[in-house]
């Protein structure tokens, strides 16, 4: 038996529209067989499964990403994905190639078990096949179902999941008595003159989320504001995702079948005082450049973890979650009494050497193994090992050869492992003395925003400002 077992991940997806795939369950049990006869263990926790989720797009599977994010740690927790067919891991090859790419360089080779690759670029040109026949295979696929839905939408059908103030029951919209009331409010209050923040924050402070479960935001009540559905419409496009350009001309607007719960005049008023309020204040949507500062990215709000972004009026900062009615605590600053205060706590920390400090690769010994992390990856794959000896993977035999030899391997390590913890008080002085030529340079006001920015950047990890008592926390790395 092989005792040097390696760690791999499996990706499991199954979307609805094919009836040909094996279950997820049928997936999971196949590739389990594959990774036992070829030396690989697959831990629960890296067992990565998409239910009812197409392959074309990799942004709306979040256990693929999941899995992606997961292999960029350093070292890879895993050394392989393992997949029952390609066409689990993509079915748009160009996605397939740059995500195949991106694992490839951080050391994880993807494997589809059910269909094995020939060594060499014949091997590769095969893949290739394979994949170009998946993708072109989801597309018929796709264009199937969008005219399936582009017709049921010309017969007043709803096509996506129900909206807030809705319910879907047996495939038709129903007033939801719990929401819709919320969305006779909305309306209400916009007409009566609160803005679109104010609804977002009372929303929010009464505890109510979207449909999707997050808080309310300036975008989400204005999406409510504009829909059609309301009044017994049905809006869609069958070309693309319109996300808040209303005015798109591909945009299908039918009569729908469903109740409405907004009265047409209502509407009208609302749509009305929309377009006005747009037009009143276009002339201070910015559209230029984002102004470059010192504090630009730095500055955290104390309530939320937020970043301070520059106010409208390009005076201060402002938390962008609070400008967006998702945080309920002000976080505005002008930016000349923040920059002058930041300068201040910079200073007093130099001098004090007294300072949070971040020790990066730069005062470690790059050379030397982490015999802690290695000790730790081995009793992982003794933990997983018993997992896979729980599950019926392994044998009873198995499971005490392998435990011997990483036994073995983890008392070599302890005797290598000389464990050393930095001087933290050297280090900041060190640090302290490194840096003190920044700050005249950060005083100087001819120097530009942008230079001092980078500067910042540079030895700044984060700066936390707590409203309540005018502070600002500094965070420094090196």
């Amino acid at each position: 038996m092989n005792t040097d077992l390696k760690t791999a991940a499996a990706y499991i997806r199954v979307s609805t529209a094919d009836q040909t795939e094996l279950s997820p369950d049928s997936q999971i049990k196949v590739v389990r067989q594959y990774a036992k006869q070829h030396g690989f263990i697959i831990p629960k926790e890296f067992i990565y499964r998409d239910d009812g989720i197409s392959g074309r797009h990799a942004d709306k599977r979040p256990e693929f990403n999941a899995m992606i994010a997961a292999s960029k740690q350093k070292p890879s927790p895993f050394s392989a994905v393992l997949l029952w067919k390609f066409s689990r891991f993509a079915r748009n090859q160009e996605e397939s190639i740059f995500y195949k790419s991106m694992l490839r360089r951080n050391g994880v080779e993807v494997i589809s078990v059910s269909e094995p690759a020939v060594d060499g670029p014949f091997g590769t040109l095969i893949e290739r096949i394979i994949e170009w026949s998946d993708e072109y295979y989801s597309i018929r696929l796709s264009g199937e179902v969008k005219r399936g839905m582009t017709e049921k939408v010309e017969r007043g059908g709803a096509v996506s999941v129900a909206p807030f103030g809705y319910a879907m029951v047996e495939k038709q919209l129903i007033p939801n008595p719990e929401t819709f009331p919320l969305v006779q409010k909305i309306f209400s209050d916009y007409l009566s003159g609160k803005s679109i923040i104010a609804i977002a924050r009372e929303l929010n402070a009464l505890g109510i989320k979207t449909t999707r479960g997050n808080p309310w935001e300036n975008r989400t009540v204005e999406y409510i504001l504009y829909n059609p559905v309301y009044i017994g419409k049905i809006r869609w496009n069958p070309k693309r995702r319109t996300r808040r350009d209303y005015n798109d001309p591909d945009i299908m607007i039918t009569q729908g079948i469903h109740e409405p719960i907004i009265d047409e005049e209502t509407f009208n008023a609302v749509q009305e005082k929309l377009a006005e309020q747009k037009k009143r204040y276009s002339y201070y949507r910015h559209e230029q450049a984002p102004q470059e500062h010192m504090l630009r990215s730095l500055v955290k709000c104390s309530s939320c973890g937020a970043s301070l972004t520059m106010s409208a009026s390009g005076q201060g900062l402002q938390c962008c979650k609070y400008v967006h009615g998702k945080c309920g605590v002000s976080h505005y600053i002008s930016l000349k009494k923040a920059e002058a205060l930041v300068l201040a706590a910079i200073e007093t920390a130099f001098k004090t050497k007294s300072f949070d400090l971040t020790v990066k690769q730069a005062y470690n010994d790059a050379a030397a193994p982490d015999y802690a992390q290695l000790i730790e990856k081995e009793k992982k794959k003794l933990s997983r090992i018993k997992e896979a000896y729980e599950d019926g993977v392994y044998t009873v035999e198995e499971l005490r050869e392998s435990r011997k030899a990483i036994d073995e391997r983890i008392a070599q390590l302890k005797k290598l492992q000389t464990p050393s913890k930095p001087n933290m008080q050297k280090l900041r002085k060190k640090f302290a003395d490194e840096h003190q030529n920044i700050l005249p340079i950060l005083k100087n006001p001819n120097t530009p925003g942008k230079e001092k920015n980078e500067l910042m950047l540079s030895f700044v990890d984060k700066i936390i400002y707590n409203r309540q008592n005018s502070t600002f926390q500094l965070f420094f790395y090196s």
